[in-house]
């Protein structure tokens, strides 16, 4: 399933001034909730969720400045998906190395296989050092979307 099929432009956030982590996955769980995706139950459990899977294990790919949080959940019924960027970076996966791109997935417990295949579809559409820069520059939500979306129509 692609990710940009299941990105709105309402789901994209834009120069946040999140400065960690934690406060990264809050605001993007935050962003899905007002948008009607996520109720308040399933946001909280989201947000422990992600974190719990986190410290398992880094999310993000360092060498290209991208974190891919995510996590499966009880409650849900369709895979939701946002999208946080900032030059400056987000947070700092490990010192002196800023994430700048950060896309939460959300997938139903049962969805395994379309979880899966989400995340790889994130990690090869984000490997473009081109694309990263379009999106690092976009001015508005909906100059990202439409970047990521002509983007992805030239994949395979």
């Amino acid at each position: 399933m692609p990710f940009v099929s299941q990105l709105r432009a309402a789901q994209i956030v834009i120069a946040p001034g999140w400065h960690d982590f934690g406060a990264t996955v809050d605001g993007l769980i935050a962003r899905l909730a007002e948008g009607g995706l996520l109720t308040s139950e399933i946001g909280s459990d989201a947000g422990r969720a992600v974190r719990a899977r986190e410290a398992e294990a880094s999310t993000a790919m360092l060498e290209i400045g991208v974190g891919v949080p995510h996590a499966r959940l009880a409650g849900l019924e369709t895979p939701v998906v946002a999208l946080a960027l900032a030059t400056e970076g987000l947070y700092e996966a490990v010192p002196t190395v800023p994430i700048r791109i950060v896309a939460l997935v959300l997938s139903p417990i049962a969805a395994i296989e379309d979880h899966l295949r989400m995340l790889a579809d994130i990690a090869t559409t984000l490997r473009s050092s081109e694309l990263r820069t379009l999106l690092l520059r976009a001015r508005d939500e909906a100059t990202a979307l439409e970047a990521l979306r002509r983007f992805t129509r030239g994949m395979p």
